[in-house]
């Protein structure tokens, strides 16, 4: 009986620290600052958002619907690549794809980028 219930202490406690690291894992990316687009869609189609590396990977970073403002989180492992990124926005059941052109982003940046009524173009600003 003492001995099962020193295995059940051992076995809680190597739990516990399993779990404890595990956590710090996962979390050490997560205290990095990534940046911040404020996706202003002015269109009548939903856009899928992308922010694009210079070396062509891309990843989605939401989507804003149409007549929507969204605030959407590059995420730090973009941003600790180095280089420029561009964000592209692709629009629902069209193949128009617009870009804004090469951006460097860094930490903590808020920018503020618009897709127009026409759908042509993507603007891009400092955020308010």
């Amino acid at each position: 009986m003492l001995r099962l219930r020193q295995l059940t202490l051992v076995l809680a406690a190597t739990s516990l620290v399993t779990a404890t690291s595990c956590s710090r894992l996962m979390h050490n990316g997560a205290d990095q600052a990534g940046a911040q687009v404020i996706f202003v869609n002015q269109s009548l189609d939903q856009a899928d958002v992308y922010v694009v590396t210079d070396a062509g990977s891309s990843q989605r970073i939401g989507t804003v619907f149409a007549g929507r403002t969204e605030t959407l989180d590059v995420p730090a492992n973009i941003l600790a690549r180095g280089g420029t990124v561009n964000i592209a926005a692709r629009l629902l059941a069209r193949s128009l794809a617009p870009r804004t052109g090469p951006l460097t982003l860094t930490a903590g940046e808020r920018l503020q980028v618009t897709l127009p009524s026409n759908a042509q173009t993507l603007t891009v600003l400092p955020a308010p």
